[in-house]
């Protein structure tokens, strides 16, 4: 009697494709190449692009998992304890506005550190619906709530958000501008007053910058406040 042939393997006992590696090859290529398509991913991945689809209904549903991912590395704590601070204290126009400008700066330089992950994937998260990202939406629900506290109406709350937002994604685009941008270079004898700002600019200009725009902005906001 011959030996039996041997069995052939079956399938493999965990899937070689996740939400998770998706996500991970969508934000790779957006990095590397500035954008992605199904076609492009599933290339990338060595799957056929049908297989992505057991995972995700679309690409704006890939673009939603990256912004959760984003949103994920946004502290929204210092609001919601200063919101919470609120709760049966009296405390004055001055000091409301000094808390609100002081937890709304925590979360700021958190949202810009968070959409540091390239320009690419910025520009992409910006135009991206969030109705299809939880975490993203949490994170929202969380900020305009906290303004709420601070006397907003749910309106007010989110036109402020995309006020607040509209500066910090172009600051997160500015880390990655190079260093020299505002040189006149050859030019420089013709704008002698820019050359001199350019001059002096400093190590880091993108920080201070960021500092100065902040500081007015939600300082400007504060006097919203009721």
């Amino acid at each position: 009697m011959s030996p039996a042939a041997p069995r052939q393997a079956g399938r493999p006992t965990a899937s070689l494709l996740t939400a998770d590696k998706i996500t991970d090859a969508a934000t790779a290529l957006m990095v590397q190449d500035g954008d992605f398509t199904m076609a492009k991913l599933a290339r990338k991945l060595g799957v056929a692009a049908s297989s992505l689809y057991n995972h995700v209904a679309s690409r704006n549903q890939v673009l939603a998992a990256i912004s959760d991912r984003v949103a994920h590395n946004i502290d929204t704590g210092a609001l919601q304890d200063a919101a919470a601070r609120l709760e049966g204290k009296a405390l004055s126009p001055s000091e409301t506005r000094t808390l609100w400008v002081e937890a709304t700066e925590q979360w700021a330089r958190s949202y810009r550190q968070a959409f540091s992950v390239a320009p690419t994937v910025v520009m992409a998260l910006a135009v991206t619906p969030v109705r299809q990202a939880p975490a993203t939406l949490a994170m929202y629900e969380q900020v305009i709530t906290a303004f709420t506290a601070f006397g907003m109406t749910p309106r007010q709350a989110l036109l402020t958000v995309e006020a607040l937002e509209a500066f910090l994604l172009g600051s997160a685009i500015d880390l990655y501008a190079p260093t020299d941008i505002f040189d006149p270079g050859t030019l420089a004898a013709d704008h002698p007053t820019m050359h001199e700002g350019y001059r002096t600019l400093g190590d880091s200009p993108q920080e201070e910058a960021f500092a100065i725009g902040l500081r007015a902005l939600l300082a400007g906001l504060a006097t919203t406040l009721t």
